[in-house]
């Protein structure tokens, strides 16, 4: 257990698994320039207020497993839920990211967390990571763990909850209501939003569907 009375980010800086870290998050990890983006509680407005705050992203010191973040969610079952989202990843009240799932927030983030192995990360046996994991995952896990680990940042997941849309369809002379993937369309909307006002898109988005 920790000391609460001492600095935190040294304590983290000294377990081993962060130290072990240190290559991957030279390799992997953005400058964060928050010149260009916009406040979360800003951004709401713009989007009627549709944005809820889900959870916060920490550094997870525990020996259970090898990977080094993890989110401590404000409602375990609305963040298990799989439903589509968007969601922001937001610094210090700043956005940094805007994104959209059909898995819910729990898949989403296990899909960010495998952005840990990356080839300069080691398995338990000692061999590196053979790097099959997607860049941008990388990108954003690494640039995360390293402003935790040195600054005195905050990180935080905000969501909307999509709603549910069916659409009827005819199958064989058989009419079911089909429920509609809206995600997309919602993420490119959103990250069109934030690019008005700003000029650029977020720091850690790499791209949006071009079909919206």
């Amino acid at each position: 257990m920790f000391n609460i009375n001492t600095n935190m980010q040294e304590q983290y800086q000294s377990i081993e698994k962060f130290i072990r870290g240190g290559q991957a998050r030279d390799a992997w990890s953005k400058p964060i320039i928050t010149e260009n983006t916009i406040s979360i509680e800003r951004y709401n407005e713009i989007c009627n207020n549709s944005f809820i705050k889900m959870g916060d992203i920490k550094l997870d010191s525990t020996d259970k497993r090898q990977s080094t973040l993890t989110v401590d969610a404000d409602c375990n079952t609305r963040w298990s839920v799989k439903k589509e989202h968007i969601y922001a990843i937001v610094r210090d009240g700043l956005i940094m990211k805007i994104g959209g799932t059909r898995d819910g927030m729990k898949g989403r983030w296990g899909s960010y967390g495998c952005g840990y192995y990356v080839p300069q990360r080691s398995k338990k046996d000692g061999t590196a990571y053979p790097g099959k994991m997607s860049v941008t995952n990388a990108y954003l896990y690494h640039t995360i763990e390293k402003d935790l680990l040195y600054n005195d940042s905050k990180w935080e997941f905000w969501t909307w909850e999509l709603p549910v849309i069916k659409l009827p369809v005819n199958i064989l002379n058989e009419n079911i209501d089909v429920i509609a993937q809206t995600f997309h369309a919602y993420e490119s909307i959103c990250i069109k939003k934030f690019k008005e006002v700003t000029g650029r898109i977020p720091l850690l988005c790499d791209n949006s569907d071009p079909n919206y």
